[in-house]
């Protein structure tokens, strides 16, 4: 066999367990279909099979630190030392005892230690997959019925994937890669099998119509260069299904009619709104509406267990009473739902049974139509069942593309547990809880709230010089970009105590306020998981506020003009600098503007020159008081010599088709969006250093497509660029008198 290695030819220690990664439902990619492999969904339930040869296990030193990198929470003190196969459900719970007919599995695997991914399923009488046929198996403990089972129902486990093997983690190759080095292990038994993928054109739509006629549940996309994600539920991995089936949370019952007075009828049931599971598990904070003001974030109406309508059928007599038997065991006086209300008659349980059911569509009220029982999921925690809607693939120009960073470039958390209502990561020594990873925050195309965390995680190398020691005013949005949004300058209160936080003074307001700085990886994690989409930092260090480190020339199109207009007035921005003896860098706002910035850095001299620096009158020391009239006389000599191309005035009439030159910025109490920060735009776009060419040539060309830049795009530029910004960081200028 080839070579296993990832990254490094170093063995190490296999985790315990791995969150499965999920797939996100949605309809068949359209275009470049050699990008995808297409499988078959199967009607069962998914378990990480992990394997070691009896001389293997225990072979390694201690857990270290990480040794469970991307795992669960389970620790080697909660499982057994010893080799051979163990079978472990999506919820970290052991379940190799209810089939033993996989043991073979073990011997098959041979000297190979190794984690697979897969699912459990067992056939109906047609020999098609059925869950309701799997249903004794998933619930039957005694070891004398589950022999019995296993002679009467017995399963198959359909392995798809390959995680480690041999002491190397194979999450961070593509998708291809790891299925070629899973087929060399022949894993094809009387109880286990690897059914092969189907790639090419047409192989989706083809693979699709089969399942249709067949009667299975339908098929899954996963790109080919795709990484393992665990627990991540990302726009690489597609579920397209032929039926409309939905996990939902059970919250009470009622009584049948006639001849089953007193006996289950119906089930009353419900789904939570993405981060409503628990008052923890929504992107709240503090809403800044006035400058230096805090304000609760007001508790949503309709939080809680939404009620989506009665399941009255799908179940038989044994499946009945042992519903019964589960349901008496949660009785609670008060309903657990909240906004609208079960019917009357209703007898409330805790909200602790999961289970599935195959309806045919959600009124506009949020009720389930023609809602039928297909079984209870042991497997899935109540915390993860929201809604789903299906959303259409991601478009390339937004969300991360196919061989970009944003597949590329490794996890920098060092462990995922998850807990209710999201995760636990480990980030440089910071534990963080991240909530709502699923959550579309860009709904045009997919982009969710956990791509931005990683967005944001991969691009921080670069990042965080520029954000460092600077005041940081938020820009949040809670539910997405076409959602609510606000400003907020105070530090949220609820802010970890290790998030730095630096006191101005506001003019405005007559209040202190703490600001939020970004000193590390830990807190920019942090602010992405509060719904930050976009950071605009002060153009000072917070040890010197009326000091800027650069000027700032914001170019706003008025109506009639965009970006290559923007493009004509940044290169004779330039060039008037450059006759100053001034070098000015430019970036895309990620908007419909840019900005150009020259930096001055005097604020970052050595400490030798800085005693010298205040050795000289404060006269010559570059303040705003220097910075924003030079900004102001730059843009009003552009207005005179270019009017009908720049403008330097706030008037509205007086920008059609014009360019402002918004000089203001320029001031101690004002803020502008980051280098590298996402923009709340309909699609994803980051603000993107440019070099000089490109602007050129945008201009000349009049096509502003290359300047629009999203986060995969803007992650592959640094990886073979670097930071083009990195000059704004260390060039060292004086503004000459004008």
């Amino acid at each position: 066999m080839g070579d296993t290695t990832s990254k490094s030819a170093d063995p190490q220690e296999m985790p315990d367990f791995v969150l499965p990664m999920l797939a996100r439902l949605s309809v068949l990619p359209a275009g470049k279909e050699n990008r995808w492999a297409y499988e078959v969904k199967w009607d069962g339930v998914r378990v990480i099979a992990r394997s070691e040869p009896e001389w293997h296990a225990g072979s390694g030193s201690e857990s270290k630190p990480g040794s469970q990198a991307q795992s669960g929470s389970r620790t080697r003190a909660q499982m057994p030392q010893r080799g051979g196969l163990r079978l472990i459900s999506r919820n970290g719970n052991e379940v190799t005892a209810a089939y033993p007919e996989l043991d073979g599995l073990h011997q098959a695997l041979g000297s190979h230690a190794a984690m697979l991914d897969g699912e459990i399923i067992a056939f109906d009488a047609y020999g098609r997959p059925s869950f309701e046929a799997l249903q004794p198996r998933m619930h039957q403990r005694s070891p004398a019925a589950v022999r019995r089972l296993a002679r009467m129902t017995p399963v198959t486990y359909v392995i798809f994937d390959l995680l480690w093997l041999d002491g190397h983690n194979l999450m961070e190759l593509p998708y291809a890669e790891r299925r070629a080095r899973l087929d060399e292990l022949d894993l094809n038994g009387e109880h286990w099998r690897t059914p092969p993928y189907h790639a090419g054109p047409g192989e989706g739509r083809s693979l699709l119509r089969a399942t249709r006629e067949q009667g299975l549940e339908g098929v899954v996309a996963k790109r080919l260069d795709s990484r393992y994600v665990p627990g991540g539920r990302t726009e690489t991995w597609l579920k397209v299904k032929h039926h409309n089936r939905q996990e939902v949370v059970i919250g009470g019952w009622h009584e049948g009619l006639r001849g089953r007075t007193g006996r289950l009828g119906a089930l009353d049931v419900g789904v939570y709104a993405e981060g409503e599971q628990d008052t923890h598990g929504r992107d709240e904070g503090v809403r800044g509406r006035d400058e230096g003001v805090s304000h609760d974030a007001p508790p949503n109406a309709h939080g809680g267990l939404r009620y989506a309508g009665q399941v009255g059928t799908g179940w038989d007599e044994r499946e009945l009473a042992r519903l019964e038997g589960l349901l008496a065991g949660l009785a609670r006086a008060k309903s657990p739902f909240s906004g609208r209300q079960p019917p009357r008659g209703t007898h409330y349980v805790e909200p602790q049974l999961v289970c599935e059911v195959e309806f045919s569509e959600w009124t506009q009220a949020g009720q389930l139509r023609q809602a039928s029982y297909k079984g209870l999921r042991e497997d899935k925690p109540t915390a993860e069942v929201v809604r789903e809607t299906a959303q259409p693939p991601a478009r390339l120009a937004g969300a991360a593309e196919p061989g970009s960073p944003v597949d590329a470039i490794p996890n920098p958390f060092e462990a995922t547990r998850r807990v209710r209502g999201g995760v636990e990561v480990d980030v440089e020594g910071r534990t963080l809880r991240l909530t709502n990873l699923d959550k579309v925050f860009y709904p045009q195309t997919g982009f969710t709230k956990g791509d931005a965390i990683g967005y944001y995680s991969r691009i921080a190398p670069v990042l965080l010089a520029h954000l460092r020691d600077r005041p940081l005013t938020l820009k949040r949005y809670p539910d997405g970009v076409q959602g609510e949004h606000f400003y907020e300058k105070q530090c949220p209160s609820h802010r970890p105590e290790w998030v730095q936080t630096v006191t101005v003074d506001s003019e405005r307001s007559g209040r202190a306020i703490d600001y939020c700085t970004c000193q590390d990886l830990p807190t920019l994690v942090w602010l992405a998981n509060l719904a930050a989409l976009e950071l605009h930092p002060s153009l000072s260090l917070a040890r010197t506020l009326t000091r800027p480190t650069v000027v700032a020339f914001d170019l706003d199109p008025g109506a009639g003009a965009g970006i290559v207009e923007c493009c004509e007035v940044a290169l004779h921005i330039r060039d008037m600098l450059a006759e100053l003896g001034l070098t000015a860098l430019a970036k895309a706002s990620g908007v419909k503007g840019m900005q150009v910035y020259v930096p001055l850095n005097d604020v970052n001299a050595p400490a030798r020159e800085r005693a010298r620096a205040h050795a000289r009158s404060t006269h010559d020391q570059t303040k705003y008081e220097q910075t924003k009239p030079f900004a102001r006389a730059v843009a009003e000599l552009l207005a005179q010599r270019h009017p009908k191309l720049v403008t330097a005035t706030m008037t509205k009439s007086r920008r059609g088709g014009r360019v402002l030159i918004d000089w203001s910025q320029n001031d101690e109490h004002k803020t502008t969006v980051s280098v590298y920060s996402l923009r709340a735009t309909p699609t994803p776009r980051v603000s993107a250093p440019l070099d000089w060419d490109e602007v050129r040539v945008c201009r000349d060309s009049g096509d502003a497509a290359p300047l629009q830049l999203g986060p995969g795009e803007v992650l592959r530029r640094v990886r073979e660029r670097g930071d083009l910004f990195a000059p704004v960081l260390t060039l060292r200028q004086k503004l000459p008198e004008l």
